[in-house]
């Protein structure tokens, strides 16, 4: 199977500066190509020094990013996109200002190449306190800001310093845990920074779970394929998305003595991830097979796992 396309969805009230952000993003792709689905075109105003050209409901970039219109068919849009072989890197959702963003990132399991990467909704801290307390729309506003796994503040650059430190406090007693940007700091390039764990062997199964459990709050996201001691002919997915986290077995088992490396990639907010801290966290997952595991290994059939030579 082809690499899956990491899927996020955008979503904040209207006229939180959602477009903004696509529009920045779009102009500073830095060599990824993203797709972004909108409702329409004119809203997100792209510059036209960057448009390449036009194809029905696909607008091309120079940069070898596209913006297309999601139509009547969010669903067709995402499978459209997911098919091509020229197929972008990523994939963007702005999701309507008056749409719970939670449930349209459910959109991102409609096809088997896509996978649900984050949920980013947009703050504008001089209104979201008074929309969050107002009686028609506070409880979509709220509702959108709880499924967030990443809050960016936008237009911080125009408010004053108490208020971005006041709306900050805020958010943290209404959403506790949220993770917090600030838009003047959201450059593509390095917005995000991960940590990875790679071995040879198959991991701890109880240690990872133990681990994942616990994951530090800094991690928005996080991925990988796994062989774990107590069923070495298998492979397992993990995906950590919104604070919930699933290890999954794949469907075929795979020869135990195929040398499949066990990897895992944390990602989070630049300046916030502390790779000492990860390193500590996950230090007993990836250890040296002991006697029991290879007694264990035996009983199942299967060959022991080596140590890779030097």
């Amino acid at each position: 199977m082809a690499e899956q396309i990491p899927v996020a969805v955008i979503g904040g009230y209207l006229g939180a500066g959602k477009t903004t952000l696509l529009n920045r993003l779009l102009s500073e792709a830095q060599g990824v190509k993203l797709a972004v689905l909108v409702n329409d075109f004119g809203s997100v105003n792209i510059d036209a020094a960057l448009i390449a050209g036009r194809d029905g409901e696909t607008i091309s970039l120079v940069n070898g990013c596209v913006c297309c219109s999601i139509g009547d068919n969010l669903g067709l849009a995402l499978h459209d996109l997911a098919e091509r072989s020229d197929g972008p890197d990523r994939i963007l959702i702005e999701a309507s200002g008056v749409a719970d963003p939670a449930r349209i990132a459910d959109y991102a399991g409609s096809h088997p190449r896509l996978a649900l990467d984050s949920i980013v909704v947009v703050a504008d801290p001089e209104t979201v306190r008074m929309r969050a307390r107002d009686k028609y729309v506070g409880d979509l506003v709220r509702l959108q800001l709880a499924g967030a796994d990443l809050i960016v503040l936008s237009r911080t650059d125009i408010v004053d310093a108490e208020t971005c430190r006041a709306v900050r406090l805020w958010i943290e007693t209404e959403v506790p845990g949220a993770r917090l940007a600030l838009s003047p700091d959201l450059d593509h390039g390095r917005m995000f920074t991960s940590w990875t764990l790679a071995s040879e062997l198959p991991l701890d199964g109880t240690a990872l779970r133990a681990a994942l459990a616990t994951l530090p709050t800094e991690i928005v996201r996080a991925k990988g394929i796994v062989r774990l001691l107590e069923a070495p002919d298998r492979r397992f997915v993990l995906q950590v998305a919104g604070g919930r986290w699933s290890l999954d077995a794949e469907d075929k088992d795979v020869d135990p003595l195929t040398k499949t490396r066990s990897v895992i990639v944390c990602i989070g907010l630049t300046g916030q991830l502390d790779p000492a801290r990860l390193d500590c966290h996950f230090a007993g997952v990836a250890r040296t097979v002991g006697p029991a595991d290879l007694v264990e290994l035996l009983r199942r059939g299967a060959s022991p796992p080596r140590e890779p030579h030097p």
